[in-house]
């Protein structure tokens, strides 16, 4: 993908992402070399994100892999901006990563801040100043691109699709869940996780 195109895609994603991150523009080429060297599937495109990111937007916009049809998995207890693209039919990936020791913090001193999360307290605060941080990490890395990107052909351990939990109905709030452990109430009834609270 050309500098022109891979532009085309960060406006895409800023759109679909609501805000201008130039971790998008870096998920871009990820993703566009893990395909590229992916090649064909024989099954389906699958995804795995190792975190919670704006990565994982670029993922489901550029690959159709998302949460809801279960093409893409996130494992966030990882919390590293990679990404693999793999077949589902038999595990075959290509992994895409940031490679720290290609980052350099002479030539491309915002990236490196990017990546090492030390940039100043006002880019950190927001605002203008996050925005042209934002403008300076994305000018550098266009410098850069693939070189600074890792790849690693790898196996996916757990391939193939997915089994949907069967569906009960929990004896106490009356709704349609899935049992995804063993209790026969919802997690939110039997108190095993929940975010809300009835008011009054």
């Amino acid at each position: 993908m050309n500098d022109e195109e891979l532009l085309e895609w960060y406006e895409k994603a800023i759109d679909f992402h609501k805000k201008r991150a130039p971790g998008l523009l870096i998920a871009a080429v990820m993703i566009d070399i893990c395909r590229s060297r992916l090649g064909e599937v024989k099954d389906q495109l699958n995804a795995i994100c190792e975190s919670i990111s704006c990565l994982c937007d670029v993922v489901q916009l550029m690959t159709g892999c998302t949460i809801g049809n279960r093409y893409l998995t996130i494992y966030a207890e990882l919390g590293r901006f990679a990404v693999t693209l793999y077949d589902r039919a038999d595990g075959r990936g290509i992994r895409a990563f940031i490679d720290l020791d290609k980052i350099s913090a002479t030539d491309t001193p915002e990236l490196y801040r990017f990546f090492y999360r030390t940039r100043s307290a006002e880019v950190k605060a927001g605002g203008i100043a996050r925005l042209k941080s934002g403008e300076q990490v994305v000018r550098e890395f266009l410098c850069v691109r693939d070189q600074v990107i890792g790849i690693q052909h790898v196996w996916v351990e757990k391939f193939g699709k997915p089994q949907k939990p069967s569906a009960a109905r929990c004896p106490k709030c009356r709704e349609s869940f899935l049992q995804i452990n063993t209790t026969s109430e919802c997690a939110m009834c039997s108190g095993v996780s929940g975010y809300y609270r009835l008011e009054g």
